[in-house]
């Protein structure tokens, strides 16, 4: 996450809790600490038979579909030394101890080389902010913007500037909400930003700020350095720039992942459109064939992507598959053990029905408490006939770092801050708890 990008809406933290967070800045540190944590499960079971296999993002892996955000991602997944700052290099001059400096060059331990790693594409990677679609009509990236509603960019602070000025650039060499790497105006207490310390102004600009483009997106993961090449794009899919593909992920096991995308291209004009989609075009020439040369082929299907198949019934026009069709559809196929999806920040499981049923399992965030990942074990039992699955939550927080300690007390102040006002109590009546959070289960799936 760029946190000192311009081209985003701080103003509305305290409508929103994703437009600001605290803990935000430390955002590779906490990514590289959980990379750590699989780490050390992997080679727990190297020699038991049970290393990890492959690990899946499951979208979001930028916070404003910036080129810059997905490149730090990227680097902290290689192992690359990682600096989090953008426009002037100013993150030197936060008056904090270089160890709790967020904003310094970081060397990652990334994840382990012998583990392929993959992903989905999410609503942060492709809208601004997350909620609003990008014009990408100029020749030159660093003009691309994303237009908003007049009232909207007024109150994100766009009108400070000029009263006709709507748009959110990332690249611009001004800001709405000026914030340095120096400092973030806040209070020390509660971590809330003060919002009347941060004005509007001109920044040093940045072009590697950019809006990216999905091929910019297939790139990046193309120019990693770690396994598999492209991480499941191939060189069809820069050309194409399609962020949907089909993987093995897994040598010799017949196991199939196929990862499709569920973002939304299009919306009435400046309303947001943070929910998922599932293009009736893309399930019948992509997830449907798929499904079916998987069947032929004898194989096991994980099926993923960013969001949940209950958003498929939310908002937008169009010719696109609901919610009730797509769960038929799967659960008609014996082969299909799950689908993985995130975008909620929340852990959710349940056992769809039908014919053939299968799980459906979104994993919480580790940007957001409960800070956590998800680890799945499948196993083909002796008649050949049951799969059984297994849930174990993971985190971070049971070997932190310095930073990723760090990062995790903001994440929980912010939860039990919003905890308190959601239940009308006091902070120090509301606790989120120590352990991991609830997740962890057993289920058979008999075919």
């Amino acid at each position: 996450m760029d946190e000192e990008s311009p081209a985003r809406t701080v103003r509305f933290t305290e409508f929103a809790r994703g437009a600001w967070r605290p803990q935000e800045a430390f955002g590779i540190h906490t990514l590289d600490a959980t990379l750590e944590a699989i780490n050390g499960i992997h080679a727990d079971g190297v020699g038991a038979q049970r290393p990890v296999d492959f690990v899946i993002v499951t979208g979001d892996l930028t916070d404003s579909a910036q080129l810059n955000e997905l490149q730090w991602f990227v680097d902290t997944m290689d192992g690359a030394v990682v600096t989090p700052d953008s426009g002037e290099e100013d993150g030197v001059e936060r008056d904090v101890s270089p160890s709790l400096n967020p904003k310094l060059a970081y060397d990652t331990t990334g994840l382990d080389p012998e583990i392929p790693w993959y992903t989905c594409f999410g609503n942060h990677d492709g809208l601004a902010v997350g909620n609003f679609p990008i014009n990408r009509s100029s020749p030159w990236q660093e003009d691309w913007f994303a237009p908003l509603l007049a009232p909207v960019a007024d109150f994100a602070g766009l009108h400070a500037f000029d009263l006709r000025n709507n748009d959110l650039v990332p690249a611009a060499s001004w800001s709405p909400a000026i914030l340095l790497g120096s400092g973030i105006p806040l209070f020390e207490e509660t971590f809330r930003l003060d919002l009347t310390a941060i004005e509007a102004g001109p920044i040093v600009s940045d072009e590697a700020r950019r809006f990216l483009s999905k091929k910019d997106f297939i790139a990046v993961h193309r120019a990693s350095s770690t396994q598999p090449p492209g991480h499941g794009f191939t060189a069809e899919s820069l050309a194409s720039g399609a962020t949907h593909y089909s993987a093995r992920p897994v040598p010799g096991v017949p196991i199939r992942l196929i990862v499709f995308d569920t973002v939304a291209e299009s919306s009435i004009y400046g309303i947001p459109a943070f929910f998922g989609v599932l293009r009736r075009a893309h399930f019948e020439s992509f997830i449907l064939p798929e499904l079916d040369a998987a069947s032929q082929a004898g194989e096991w299907v994980i099926l993923a992507s960013h969001h949940p198949a209950s958003d498929f019934d939310c908002g937008l026009i169009g010719d696109r598959v609901r919610t009730v069709e797509f769960r038929n559809a799967i659960a008609a196929y014996p082969n299909v053990i799950m689908h993985l999806n995130g975008h909620t920040h929340q852990h959710r499981a349940e056992i769809v029905p039908g014919p053939f049923p299968y799980l459906e399992i979104t994993t919480a965030s580790i940007i957001d408490y409960p800070q956590e990942g998800r680890m799945l074990d499948v196993f083909l039992e002796k008649d050949g006939e049951t799969i059984r699955v297994e849930s174990t939550i993971f985190s971070h927080t049971e070997s932190p770092t310095t930073f990723s300690a760090e990062s995790f007390r903001r994440a929980r102040i912010v939860a039990e801050a919003k905890a308190a006002q959601e239940f009308h109590r006091g902070p120090e009546d509301i606790k989120v708890g120590d352990g991991l959070s609830d997740g962890d289960f057993s289920i058979r799936l008999r075919r």
